[in-house]
């Protein structure tokens, strides 16, 4: 896959933050270091994020004047100079911490993503495999029903109860209705960001189901596997399913994008950068121009979406309408069609990342700071396991696809909430 121009930075788009990186074709000689490091000797932490701020930030005139020596911490300052009107996405983390997740989607904790529904049941939306909960045998569907043996309804901060190293007793109720106990210590662990991939059978198709979580360099092993797949299959329809992934790595979401845009994309535009005032030569339209032999050709494409579905993943469905029908089912999408940034300072272990572009596809449309609407709204059913027919959203597709009537199967009164995730890092992993 090669990408048209070659920079040495990460970008990065979330869903409150979700890398983007412009990457090298891997044929290409890159540089160690792939993150933009500032030359300039700064005073402190402080003044290195102001400067930065005020030479790249993508609403540059509305940085405010002030003195980044009054802040108490980098989390503060970054807070006070984002424009919030519009801005949910920049932050700033651990260098350390940044590099684990995107060149190894290495992070910690327990590794599940969760929702109360309305009767307020800690239900897991999903888990990652060499996490604790995944080893533990934990999967979609399942409540959380007592944590160390206290109800979830009468924990007073559900949230604080999985803030701890120590080992925790975990009681669920599994997706047949028994009772299972489970004590886990949240740990280290690498991420699989591809969550399932199946092929369903129906009366006129076969249909391609991939569930996709994060766009991380590991993925694109993953993407290729999983699309290696497909092809085998012989698919003729496909659902993407990326109603939690927040976004990730620009080289991925190229990726993938040609994995799903095969033909009709090849040596076609597909998002152009638009950069603020002062960076004007840096706007750049990238095109793809390499066909991944492991891409689908199909004539339509199927994407499950919700507003955690942010970032690249909005850029991939973006990039796809001016060369395919598009049919989303669930809800809007996150609405960020800007990038971000990543600058580093090993002196202060320090990544900060502030939005510095916006993007736009083929058709110069991206402005959906309110989300991309889908066609078939759906709420998120969290009761039934990954490419189970019967879930709420993936049963809509496969009834478009059949031609049978679609009948929204959830009252919007029982759409789950999300636990609040922090802005950085944990909104790209989605999990605890």
């Amino acid at each position: 896959m090669k990408i048209n121009k070659i920079e040495t930075l990460i970008r990065l788009w979330l869903i409150g933050v979700l890398f983007l990186g412009v990457s090298c074709s891997k044929d290409e000689v890159i540089p160690e270091d792939e993150i933009i490091e500032e030359e300039e000797i700064v005073e402190n932490s402080l003044t290195y994020i102001y400067d930065v701020f005020n030479d790249h930030y993508f609403w540059l005139d509305e940085v405010p004047k002030l003195d980044p020596n009054t802040y108490s911490s980098n989390e503060e300052l970054v807070d006070a100079l984002r424009y919030d009107k519009i801005d949910r996405w920049s932050f700033v983390a651990d260098l350390d911490a940044y590099l684990a997740l995107y060149e190894e989607a290495e992070t910690k904790g327990y590794g599940v993503g969760m929702s109360l529904d309305s009767d307020n049941k800690l239900m897991v939306r999903f888990t990652y495999k060499n996490a604790p909960m995944g080893l533990a045998g934990v999967d979609r569907g399942w409540e959380i029903h007592k944590i160390n043996d206290t109800a979830v309804t009468d924990l007073p901060d559900i949230l604080g109860a999985f803030d701890t190293d120590s080992p925790v007793k975990f009681t669920f109720v599994d997706l047949l209705g028994d009772t299972v106990s489970r004590t886990m210590t949240r740990t280290d662990y690498n991420m699989n960001t591809v969550l399932h991939t199946s092929v369903i059978e129906t009366e006129s198709a076969k249909v391609g189901y991939l569930v996709f979580e994060s766009f991380l360099d590991p993925s694109e092993a993953e993407l290729n596997e999983a699309f290696t797949y497909f092809k085998e299959q012989n698919i003729s329809e496909l659902i993407v399913d990326l109603r939690y992934n927040g976004g990730g790595s620009f080289y991925i979401a190229y990726q993938l994008a040609g994995l799903i845009g095969g033909d009709d994309i090849l040596n076609k535009p597909l998002a152009s950068f638009v950069y603020n005032s002062k960076h004007t030569a840096d706007n750049e339209t990238y095109g793809y121009y390499e066909m991944n032999a492991h891409s689908v050709n199909l004539d339509r494409l199927f994407f499950i979406t919700t507003e955690s579905s942010a970032s690249a993943s909005e850029f991939v469905i973006n990039s796809m309408f001016p060369y395919k029908e598009v049919i989303l089912v669930g809800e809007k999408t996150h609405g960020k069609p800007v990038g971000m940034q990543v600058f580093a300072s090993e002196d202060y272990n320090l990544a900060l990342a502030p939005v510095t572009f916006q993007i736009v596809n083929a058709n110069e449309n991206g402005h959906y700071f309110n989300g991309v609407p889908v066609d078939y709204p759906e709420v998120d059913d969290i009761y039934h396991a990954w490419g189970d027919p019967e879930e709420a959203c993936l049963k809509q597709a496969l009834n478009i696809i059949e031609g049978n009537d679609v009948v929204v199967m959830k009252s919007a009164i029982l759409k789950p909430r999300g636990l609040p995730l922090k802005r950085g890092l944990q909104e790209i992993t989605g999990a605890y």
